[in-house]
C-alpha cells in the first residue's frame, strides 16, 4: 500500500533548493550569491575535448523501481556528457522489508514505477543553474522525488577540499559530516550521519535518508543522490533501499563495511606530497606518500597502504635567546646509503598494525650568520608527521636542545606518543658545537650536572654512589626535587654559605630548605647590611645544618597495625620484625635489619634535654670499654631533629671478633604511645650503606597513636644486655656482640 507523504511540498522544495545550491557551490558551480572558497577547492574545469555550448536533448525513461539502480549505472557510463543529471519520480510505490538472518544483507519486496528525465550539460555551472530551476517546481505530493547527478572532478580539486567545503556548509551536531572509503579505497562516500540521544546515550546512525549529503566519488568522478521531499517516518526504512541499491553498482558497499577516514588519511588519498610551514621556531616540512610494503591485506590499490612520510624538514632557531641562529636540515636517507649504523637500518620497516618506526635521516646543522656547516651526521628518527621536533633547553645550560617525539601512524591518526616508544633526545654540546644523541637517563644526568656545577662524568660518578646507597643523606635539594619525597633532618651544627651572583635570602632558603618561606632562619653577620633585599656577592650567611634522606618510592610501609604505627622495609636487606627481644642469633645473613616498634615505656622523649643524651653517650662508652675491651672502634653518636617534630638518636661501631670486623648500628625514635628501635648488623664494608639505611628506617617510623603496641612487644622478654646499663628499654649491642662472638678471653 502506498505511504502518505508530507503535504508541505513547497517547503520541501525550498529545502531542496538550498541543499542543491550549496552542494553544487561546494563543487564549484555558482548559484546566486556564493562566497569565495577559502578551503582551496577550485572550480571544476571542463575536461579537454568536451564540446562547449552544445544543445543536449532531454531523454525520458520509465522503469520498475527494482530496475532503477542498474539502469542509472549503465546510462551514466555511456552518457553523452560527463555532466549529467536525472530527475527521478517514483509513483505508486509500496514496499515491505523481508526477514533475513543476522549475517545476511537486508532484503526488500519493493515495487513501483520510476520516471527518469535525463539532462546533459557542457559544464558544472550550467548543470547547477538547471537543477536549481528544477528544484523550484512543486512536486506531486503522492510521489517520491530524487535528483541524481554526476560530474568529473577537476585536476586541482581533491577529496579533502570537497570535505572542507561540505563540512562548512552542512556539518551540524545532529548530522555530522563523515567520509568513508570502501572497495579498498576505490570509492569514497561523503554523507551525514544522524546522532540521536536515547536514555542518556548518543546513538549514531548511518542511514542515508537522514542525510542532506549523499555524494560518492569513484575514479575522480562524483555521483550524488538527493531526496527532494520529506517522507513520513514509516517510509524511511523502506526507501533506504533506494540509496543502497543505486550506489552499490558503483562498487560501494554500505559505509560501515569500509574505513572511516580522518582528515590526515583523507588528504593522502589523492595527494602525493605536502609542504607545511610553521613559525616559532620557523620550520617547514615536505611530506610525500609512503607505501607500506608489509600491509598485505590492503592490496595494490588499498588506501591503508599509504601514509605521510616526512622526506625533508628545515628548521631555523636561535641557539640561545641572544645567541646565533642555526639552520637544521633533515633529509630522508636513500636505502643504499650506508652512513647509518646497520642496527639502525634494521628498523626501517613498518609494522603490520601500521605503527611507524625509525627512519634513517641525514642531518645538517649550519651557522646561518657565517654559513659554516657545524655538523653533518646520520640519525635514526621517527618524524613521519610534521612538528614532532621541539627545541627546549633540556638540561638547563642555556642552550637549545632537541626533543624528537615518537608519533605512531594508525589509520592516518596521530596516537598518544606516551603509549609507545619514548622520544629521542639530542643535547647541544657548546664545546664541540654539535648535537649529541642522549638517552633519557643521560639527559637527567646532564640536568643534575648543570644544577650541581659538575661535569657529566663527575655527576655520573655521584649518581652511581647514590644508586648503590639510595638513602645516603644529601645536603641540598635540586630545584626540580619535590620536598615531599624526602625526610628532612636538622643537626646541631651551623652551616656556612657564601652568597653567589643572583642569590637572595628567598632563593637560598629554597635551595637548602625546599621552600623560600624559611628565609628568616638564615643568620647574617652583625656587620652585614640591614636591608634583607640587599645581599652582596661574597657575603657569608649561616644556617642550621640540614640534610635530606630520600623516601623509598616503592615502599608502602613495612608494618601497619590498625593505624597504630608504620615502619619501612628496605629493599636489599634481610629484614626482621621482632616480638620482644632480638632473635638475632647467630646473625649469619648479610645486611640484616631488625625493627622493633613497641609500646613506649618512657614517655615521648627521654633524651630531649641535652644532659640526658650526654649521659646516654657516657654510659654507652662505659659499656664498650667494660664489656668489650679492645674490641670496639669508631664508636659514633648521632642526634637529629626531624621535620615532623620528633628527634632521631643513634650510635654505631665496629666490633673485632678476631677473625673479621662486624658493623653494628642502632637508631631509635620515640613517639607518644610507641617507639621504634632499628638495629643493623653485617660484615664490615668500605661504605656507610648500613648506617644510612638503618637511619632511614628509624626516621620513617610514624606513631599514629591508638592502642599502644597493638600486641607487639610483650615486655616479658628483657632486651639483651638490659641489666648491663641504665636503659633497659633499649638493646645493649655491646653485650649482644660479646654474647655472640665472645671477648677472646
Amino acid at each position: 500500500m502506498a505511504k502518505d507523504l508530507y503535504k508541505d511540498t513547497k517547503k520541501n522544495c525550498i529545502i531542496a533548493i538550498v541543499v542543491l545550491s550549496l552542494l553544487l557551490a561546494a563543487c564549484g558551480a555558482p548559484s546566486g550569491k556564493v562566497e569565495g572558497n577559502s578551503d582551496g577547492c577550485e572550480d571544476f574545469d571542463t575536461p579537454q575535448g568536451a564540446e562547449v555550448n552544445e544543445e543536449w536533448p532531454e531523454e525520458y525513461y520509465s522503469c520498475e523501481v527494482q530496475e532503477l539502480s542498474g539502469y542509472l549505472y549503465e546510462h551514466t557510463s555511456i552518457s553523452a556528457s560527463p555532466y549529467a543529471s536525472a530527475e527521478i519520480t517514483i509513483k505508486d510505490y509500496e514496499g515491505e522489508q523481508l526477514e533475513t538472518d543476522w549475517d545476511e544483507p537486508e532484503a526488500f519486496e519493493f515495487s513501483g514505477e520510476a520516471d527518469v528525465t535525463w539532462r546533459f550539460y557542457n559544464s558544472i555551472e550550467e548543470m547547477g543553474e538547471v537543477l536549481n530551476e528544477a528544484a523550484i517546481q512543486e512536486a506531486d505530493g503522492g510521489s517520491v522525488h530524487f535528483l541524481y547527478y554526476t560530474f568529473p572532478m577537476a585536476e586541482n580539486d581533491h577529496a579533502m577540499d570537497l570535505y572542507h567545503v561540505l563540512q562548512r556548509r552542512f556539518d551540524t551536531e545532529e548530522h555530522p559530516l563523515a567520509v568513508w572509503c570502501t572497495d579498498n579505497g576505490k570509492v569514497l562516500s561523503f554523507f551525514q550521519e544522524t546522532v540521536k540521544e536515547e536514555d542518556g546515550y548518543k546513538l549514531v546512525s548511518m542511514r542515508s535518508l537522514d542525510s542532506r549529503v549523499n555524494l560518492y566519488v569513484k575514479d575522480r568522478t562524483a555521483y550524488g543522490l538527493t531526496l527532494m521531499n520529506v517522507l513520513a517516518e514509516d517510509d524511511e526504512r523502506i526507501l533506504d533501499y533506494v540509496f543502497y541499491d543505486v550506489f552499490q553498482h558503483y562498487g560501494s558497499r554500505p559505509p560501515w563495511s569500509g574505513w572511516g577516514l580522518d582528515e590526515e588519511s583523507l588528504y593522502w588519498i589523492d595527494h602525493n606530497e605536502r609542504l607545511t610551514e610553521l613559525e616559532n621556531p620557523k620550520r617547514s616540512f615536505l611530506e610525500v606518500r609512503g607505501i607500506d610494503e608489509n600491509w598485505e591485506e590492503a592490496g595494490d590499490e588499498g588506501i591503508m597502504r599509504y601514509f605521510g612520510l616526512l622526506v625533508e624538514a628545515d628548521y631555523e632557531l636561535p641557539l640561545t635567546e641572544d645567541g646565533r641562529m642555526l639552520s637544521l636540515h633533515f633529509s630522508l636517507a636513500e636505502e643504499d646509503e650506508t652512513s647509518v649504523e646497520e642496527e639502525e637500518l634494521e628498523l626501517r620497516y613498518y609494522l603490520l598494525n601500521g605503527y611507524c618506526m625509525d627512519e634513517a635521516y641525514n642531518m645538517t646543522v649550519t651557522d646561518m650568520e657565517t654559513g659554516e656547516i657545524l655538523q653533518e651526521r646520520s640519525v635514526s628518527l621517527s618524524i613521519e608527521l610534521p612538528d614532532t621536533i621541539t627545541y627546549p633547553d633540556l638540561n638547563g645550560d642555556g642552550y637549545a636542545d632537541m626533543r624528537v617525539g615518537r608519533p605512531v601512524h594508525s589509520s592516518g591518526s596521530k596516537a598518544e606518543e606516551e603509549g609507545y616508544t619514548p622520544p629521542v633526545y639530542m643535547l647541544w654540546n657548546q664545546q664541540t658545537e654539535q648535537f649529541e644523541r642522549k638517552t633519557e637517563k643521560e639527559v637527567e644526568n646532564s640536568k643534575r650536572a648543570v644544577a650541581n656545577g659538575l661535569t657529566e662524568e663527575e655527576q655520573e660518578e655521584k649518581s652511581k654512589r647514590e644508586r648503590s646507597d639510595p638513602f645516603a643523606p644529601i645536603q641540598e635539594l635540586t630545584e626540580w626535587a619535590d620536598p615531599e619525597d624526602y625526610i628532612k633532618l636538622s643537626g646541631d651544627r651551623i652551616m656556612e654559605y657564601e652568597v653567589q651572583e643572583g642569590d637572595s635570602l628567598w632563593r637560598i632558603s629554597e635551595r637548602f630548605y625546599g621552600t623560600g618561606y624559611k628565609w628568616m632562619t638564615i643568620v647574617r653577620a652583625e656587620d652585614a647590611p640591614k636591608d634583607p633585599n640587599y645581599l652582596p656577592v661574597g657575603e657569608t650567611v649561616f644556617m642550621p645544618g640540614n640534610f635530606y634522606i630520600r623516601k623509598d618510592p616503592y615502599s608502602m610501609g613495612g608494618l601497619r597495625s590498625e593505624g597504630s604505627f608504620q615502619i619501612e622495609q628496605p629493599y636489599g636487606f634481610a629484614h626482621y620484625f621482632l616480638n620482644g627481644d632480638l632473635t638475632y642469633a647467630p646473625w649469619e645473613e648479610e645486611n640484616q635489619i631488625h625493627s622493633l616498634p613497641v609500646t613506649n615505656p618512657v614517655g615521648e622523649n627521654p633524651f630531649h634535654e641535652p644532659e640526658a643524651w650526654e649521659a646516654f653517650k657516657a654510659e654507652a662508652i662505659r659499656c664498650s670499654e667494660e664489656l668489650c675491651p679492645g674490641r670496639v672502634s669508631n664508636l659514633t653518636f648521632e642526634k637529629s631533629h626531624i621535620e615532623d617534630g620528633y628527634d632521631l638518636y643513634g650510635y654505631y661501631f665496629e666490633y673485632d671478633t678476631g677473625e673479621e670486623i662486624i658493623e653494628y648500628v642502632d637508631f631509635f625514635k620515640f613517639g607518644k604511645n610507641n617507639m621504634s628501635e632499628v638495629i643493623g648488623v653485617r660484615e664490615q664494608e668500605p661504605n656507610t650503606v648500613l648506617v644510612n639505611t638503618v637511619r632511614y628506617v628509624a626516621a620513617s617510623f610514624i606513631d599514629y597513636g591508638g592502642e599502644p603496641g597493638m600486641g607487639w612487644g610483650s615486655g616479658k622478654i628483657p632486651n639483651v644486655g638490659a641489666d648491663k646499663w641504665d636503659y633497659p628499654y633499649l638493646h645493649n649491642l655491646f653485650e649482644a656482640a660479646r654474647e655472640q662472638f665472645g671477648t677472646g678471653d
